[in-house]
């Protein structure tokens, strides 16, 4: 194995190992999804609202 050889392993295991850590970050650093509301409990909220 020439040296050359050896640093484009190394060039391509960094590149792999960045994009990793990359697209770590980008998922859990987003807001997480809001997830919608009972629309029953709700439709019981605003009925207890108009009383």
């Amino acid at each position: 194995m020439s040296a050359g050889f050896i640093a484009i392993l190394v060039i391509v295991a960094v590149f792999i190992i960045g994009v990793t850590i990359w697209a770590t970050n980008s998922a859990y650093s987003r807001k997480p999804d809001t997830i919608d509301p009972d629309p029953l409990q709700q439709q019981t909220s605003d009925e207890a609202k108009k009383e």
